[in-house]
């Protein structure tokens, strides 16, 4: 598969956007993502800061093309539709958006309603990724999901009949509880469906979730490695099977509907994010919004700006060579495409081998990853143990 298909890597204006909304209606049990509930004055209030946040960093990017923007969260949909509007029109306001410029919404199907998919259309969204997770409904309340699978229809069928033309539906695997059969049941009722995109994760037990309290008490039964194999190839199955083309670790389109957004992070496509505890990656620095909501409402923006944002921004951090050398590989190898040793020479001016030579011939002579023209990618085996692989790429 070609990079440039997706994106161009040498495109030096586009910039990718990515807003988060950190409400929701109730936590899942395995979520560690930072959102909460939260009254509706609260949300009305969240957005005005945010939209004050996007206003502060348009001049950042000045001479800048919006390629791609992700609303996520939390679950975005849960904000009234006029919210979403007004989020759009600041970020019109404030940058340059492509005319083609993907733009993303995750949605709930238990908050999902036909009116807000004709606002998110009204608004310049053009792209769902609607967190179904499983169509067992069992699974769904071991998981601490509001919604059922009828749900999930009839929010997929809202969403079809508003015109949204490009759907992602997140999965999840390895749930407590899951087996070959469920899951077989789940792809099969999902592709049935023909959504443009399917995601499809493998649930991680986080600290401080009640999955991990449940675990540590050892009342957490998760499927066993024979188990997970065998969903794992049902999932290689019946993605080719339907015509999906699987072009990141845990992700599989239709050609032509991978998530540009996604696969710019996994590339080296600088992004602004706003909003509580939001990533950024520009100018080869990296920094994350505040994860304190007291903190982000109380802040004077101007005055964050003059004294350059000690409060706002954390963990800010200016990559060395070898950081930057280490993330094209790792992020970029997450990509069944894999990287282009071509790419590593233009951009560090060295010869990739000369770098991660030694790893490289190790996993190449083990099978795991393979070497097609100018390019590294994982083998089937080593997408297997892709995490195991990845963490050796880190440089000493």
């Amino acid at each position: 598969m070609s990079d440039r298909r997706i994106i161009d890597p040498f495109d030096e204006k586009q910039l990718e956007l990515y807003i988060h909304i950190p409400f929701c209606e109730k936590k899942c049990n395995y979520c560690d993502f930072l959102s909460y509930p939260m009254n509706p004055r609260a949300h009305s209030d969240y957005v005005e800061k945010l939209c004050s946040e996007i206003e502060l960093f348009g001049t950042i990017g000045a001479g800048h093309e919006i390629s791609t923007v992700f609303i996520g969260g939390g679950t975005p949909s849960i904000l009234d539709p006029s919210h979403i509007t007004a989020i759009m029109e600041a970020v019109r306001k404030n940058y340059k958006v492509r005319e083609d410029a993907e733009i993303s919404i995750e949605c709930n199907p238990a908050s999902a309603m036909r009116y807000k998919f004709n606002a998110y259309k009204e608004a310049g969204i053009n792209r769902l990724s609607i967190g179904l997770q499983s169509a067992n409904d069992e699974e769904l309340r071991t998981l601490g999901r509001i919604h059922i699978f009828e749900d999930f229809l009839k929010c997929y069928q809202n969403a079809r009949m508003a015109g949204f033309k490009n759907i992602n539906i997140d999965l999840m695997n390895d749930i407590p509880g899951q087996t070959e059969k469920s899951w077989n049941d789940t792809m099969k009722h999902v592709l049935m469906l023909k959504p443009e995109h399917v995601s499809i994760y493998n649930l991680i037990v986080e600290e401080g979730t009640p999955f991990m309290k449940l675990y540590e008490e050892g009342r957490l039964s998760l499927p066993d490695e024979e188990t997970a194999a065998g969903i794992d190839g049902i999932t290689r199955s019946l993605t080719e099977k339907n015509g999906y083309e699987r072009y990141e670790v845990s992700n599989f389109a239709k050609p032509g509907y991978e998530c540009r957004h996604n696969y710019g992070y996994w590339s080296n496509v600088p992004y602004l994010g706003f909003g509580l505890g939001a990533a950024s990656y520009f100018g080869n620095e990296r920094w994350n919004v505040t994860r304190d909501f007291g903190t982000y409402m109380d802040l004077d923006f101007m005055n964050e700006m003059r004294e350059g944002f000690t409060r706002l921004h954390t963990d800010r951090h200016l990559l060395s060579r070898n950081e930057q050398m280490e993330e094209f590989m790792f992020l970029g190898l997450r990509r069944i495409a894999g990287v282009s040793e071509t790419e590593f020479k233009l951009r560090f001016q060295v010869d990739i081998m000369s770098v991660f030579g030694s790893q490289l011939e190790e996993f190449l002579g083990q099978g795991l990853i393979v070497h097609r023209g100018y390019r590294y990618c994982f083998s089937e085996r080593g997408m297997d143990v892709s995490n195991v692989i990845l963490s050796r790429f880190l440089l000493d």
